[in-house]
């Protein structure tokens, strides 16, 4: 575990500096009005959650719930809080919670957190003027794993039980999932996006992280995984947003070609493909491009089809 901690500590000073450089320069998007509340109340400065609206809006308006990655080690609500602002200005209702990070809890944490935030914004929908019936779920790289997971679980009372979480009223029109590393058990993949074997020390260094000293014996090892987690369900329109210049572009590729397969066989009711190839840049794209740059052009069309994505499922989910 001193190894595990040691990454999680990397991880955080090394993105963090980077991160503060690229805040500093942009200029927060107009049009939002964000709160800050805490959705657990033990203190925990980690479970505190961010809810915008488009500003001087008032009435009820449609749900996004925005889940930020940072490897699951890194990052809090503020992370995607312009993205967040952006996608409120448009016209909805945006929650972004803070969650407990690993190696300080494990998946089942922070799941249970996603779920703390998502149970405080439906008990308090009326206040908040929110819809919860037909919301997005949506996230970038880890974010995207744990926005899918969570997905899964509203839908699944096995998966509920097993992950220990009380279910809200809510209903899930889509997700939206942006550069997602969704095959946890296999982060490290090659060219033909196959699981990379000569990667086992790295990925148990990993497996530590997310599942502590034995993963293998923890009860949601078997549970964590894309392909573990959507078994036997029926999923709602997903949308998967990608670039081929992304470091995590074979995990894009692979969860791409699997949804397809599940769209023919009618186990997912929608599925689009926004993949950005690297001859077909203005700009060199990388990984969570439209996240962490809401203000470039190629987000704004991305992040906006999103949008239409999200109006398209509610209208059928009515």
């Amino acid at each position: 575990m001193l190894v595990a901690g040691l990454f999680a500590k990397y991880v955080r000073y090394d993105t963090k500096r980077h991160d503060d450089v690229r805040i500093a320069r942009q200029t927060p998007p107009a049009g939002a009005e964000v709160r800050e509340y805490d959705y657990l109340p033990d203190g925990d400065p980690m479970h505190k959650l961010n809810f915008y609206r488009p500003e001087g809006r008032e009435g009820v308006l449609p749900l996004i719930v925005n889940v930020h990655g940072g490897a699951w080690v890194y990052g809090d609500k503020d992370l995607n809080k312009y993205y967040c602002m952006y996608l409120a200005s448009k016209g909805y209702c945006v929650m972004g919670m803070s969650y407990r990070l690993a190696p300080d809890t494990d998946i089942g944490g922070q799941i249970s957190d996603v779920f703390a935030a998502l149970n405080f914004v439906a008990e308090n929908a009326a206040e908040l003027g929110c819809d919860t019936d037909g919301i997005m779920l949506t996230g970038d790289s880890a974010g995207g794993h744990l926005a899918s997971l969570a997905a899964c679980i509203i839908l699944s009372p096995r998966l509920a039980e097993a992950y220990g979480v009380h279910v809200p009223d809510v209903s899930v029109a889509c997700v939206a999932m942006s550069h997602p590393v969704c095959e946890i058990h296999s982060v490290f993949r090659r060219r033909d996006c196959e699981p990379a074997r000569f990667c086992r020390l790295p990925q148990h260094v990993f497996d530590n992280v997310l599942f502590g000293r034995r993963p293998r014996r923890h009860p949601l090892y078997g549970l964590s995984a894309f392909t573990e987690y959507t078994d036997g369900l029926s999923l709602p329109p997903v949308m998967l947003i990608g670039c081929e210049r992304d470091v995590y572009t074979r995990h894009t590729q692979y969860l791409a070609a699997l949804l397809s397969s599940m769209e023919k066989e009618g186990r997912c009711e929608k599925f689009v493909l926004d993949f950005v190839k690297a001859a077909d840049e203005s700009r060199k794209l990388r990984h969570v491009y439209n996240i962490v740059h809401y203000e470039w052009p190629e987000s704004v069309r991305v992040n906006d089809a999103s949008l239409a994505f999200f109006d398209e499922s509610r209208r059928k989910n009515k």
